[in-house]
Formats: C-alpha cells, sequence, structure tokens
C-alpha cells in the first residue's frame, strides 16, 4: 500500500506535459466565464418568454433583453470556440504520459465542457423560438398598425372632401384643426412603423444566424461526446485498476491477520506442551528422588 502511494506520489511530481495544467486551468477559467454568460441568457430568455405571453412585444424592454441576449450568444460562441480549441489539445495528449489523477481529471473536465454546451444548446434553441413568436406578434401588430393607417388616410380624404362643402371661416378653422391632427398622427405611426419593420429584419437576421450557430454547435456536442466515451474508458480502466489494488490490499491484510490469529493459537498450545512436558519431568524427579 505504501508503495503505492509512493508511486502515485511520484507521478503527481513528474509529468511528461507540463503544459497539461496550463490549458486545464484554461478551460477552467474559460468555462466559468462561459456559464455565466449562460446563466445570465437563461434569465433573459425567461423574461422574454413572459413577455410574448403577455403581448408586450413591442415595448422598450424587449428590444434591450433581445440586444442583450443577442451579446450573450455571441460571448459564448466566442469562448466555447476557445474551450473547444484547449479541449482538443489536452484530449490529444497521450495516456502513457499522464498519471492517474491527471487522465480523471481530463475526463471530468471535458464531461463539464460537454454539460456547458449541452446547456448553451438547449438556451438558443429556447431564443430562436420566443424571438420567433416575437417577431410574429410585432408582425400582426404592424399590420394592425398599417391598417389603421389606411382608416386614417380615409379620414384624411374625408375631410378634403369636407373643405370643399366648407362655407364660412369657423368651418375652413375646424377643419384645419382636424386636418392637422390627422396628419400628426399619420407622421409619428410612419415613423414607429418604419422603426418596428427594421426592427423585424434584424430580429430575423439575428435568428438566421443563430441557427446557423446551432448548426456548428451540434457538431461540437457531437466531437465532445465522442471525446467523452472514449476517455471514459481510459477512466473506467484506471478506476478498476484502484479497486483492484484496493481489493488485493484488504485481501492481503484478511491473510495476514489470520496468519497471526494461527499463529498465536499455535503458540498457545506450545505453552500447553510445554507446561504437560514441564510437569510431567517434575513428577518424574520427584519419584527417582523418593
Amino acid at each position: 500500500m505504501s508503495a503505492f502511494q509512493d508511486e502515485q506520489d511520484l507521478n503527481e511530481h513528474f509529468s511528461d506535459n507540463p503544459e497539461f495544467d496550463t490549458w486545464c486551468d484554461q478551460i477552467m477559467t474559460n468555462l466559468f466565464e462561459m456559464n455565466g454568460h449562460l446563466s445570465t441568457l437563461q434569465q433573459f430568455i425567461k423574461t422574454l418568454q413572459k413577455c410574448s405571453r403577455q403581448g408586450n412585444v413591442r415595448s422598450k424592454m424587449v428590444e434591450n433583453l433581445d440586444t442583450k441576449s443577442v451579446a450573450h450568444i455571441e460571448s459564448v460562441s466566442k469562448l466555447l470556440k476557445v474551450v473547444n480549441d484547449l479541449v482538443h489539445k489536452i484530449s490529444a495528449i497521450e495516456e502513457p504520459t499522464l498519471n492517474s489523477a491527471q487522465l480523471i481529471s481530463r475526463e471530468k473536465l471535458v464531461r463539464d465542457v460537454k454539460f456547458s454546451v449541452q446547456g448553451f444548446q438547449t438556451a438558443q434553441k429556447s431564443y430562436t423560438q420566443v424571438s420567433k413568436a416575437i417577431n410574429d406578434q410585432a408582425k400582426a401588430s404592424l399590420s394592425e398598425e398599417r391598417n389603421l393607417g389606411i382608416a386614417a388616410d380615409s379620414n384624411t380624404v374625408a375631410l378634403e372632401g369636407e373643405l370643399g362643402l366648407a362655407t364660412t371661416t369657423q368651418d375652413l378653422r375646424g377643419h384645419q384643426q382636424r386636418q392637422e391632427a390627422v396628419i400628426e398622427r399619420e407622421s409619428i405611426n410612419n415613423e414607429e412603423f418604419a422603426y418596428q419593420q427594421n426592427l423585424i429584419r434584424e430580429r430575423d437576421r439575428e435568428i438566421s444566424q443563430i441557427e446557423s450557430g446551432i448548426v456548428e454547435l451540434n457538431g461540437i456536442f457531437q466531437d465532445l461526446s465522442n471525446i467523452v466515451q472514449e476517455q471514459g474508458h481510459m477512466v473506467d480502466n484506471i478506476e478498476s485498476n484502484i479497486y483492484s489494488v484496493a481489493n488485493s490490499t484488504q485481501t492481503a491484510a484478511k491473510e495476514l491477520s489470520k496468519a497471526l490469529s494461527s499463529q498465536r493459537h499455535a503458540n498457545k498450545w506450545c505453552i500447553y506442551m510445554l507446561l504437560v512436558v514441564s510437569f510431567m519431568l517434575l513428577i518424574m524427579v520427584l519419584i527417582v528422588a523418593t
């Protein structure tokens, strides 16, 4: 047991790949930052889903949340590319050059990355779904606004007709005030209409980019799954060897305990025999003496 422990300690101090620990530290740092962005993104998505259910899709809050969500998705994507490259670096290290602790650490780290990638996949799909729903609602709302605009145009035509029938100065002034009010409303609605249309087009473009990223992410996830499966066999063998050594040690300890018990039992019988022989010799000496 002591020899096994000494060998493990030596492996921990001497390694043929000094860059392994550096790469692992970089993976953990980037993974921590990536999970932070992912957690915030998930909260934003929940809020967007709530706004969609309530029909509140054209507010400034939704616009800000949408912009920030895209920014977090882009940040996670960039970090994921760095992490993926590092994972391939540590996975390319040959097994004999790493000790047992490093092999187990590598396998666990790759599993953590895979878990985060899976969470990012889910978040991206959820975002595209809610973003499409918001866009559909915004398009329907704009369509309604456009119909209202057409109705406003009809009112303008009616006012122009009234102008031809106006006969007094008071009628002309009343008509002018109503016409200015209609023109003012049309101007504001047209600006808002154009602004919302631009937001919809921008959101459509972002959705297309994110869906392209999902396809790329699926490839990364599948690649990580293969690495986890391959390294899992290595770790299983290591753990099997560790358990085998532990079982052998326990078995040896039991056998030693049995041997010691047998030895103590044998020694006890030797003492009994020695006492009997001594007693018999004493009797014989006494008989001879008499």
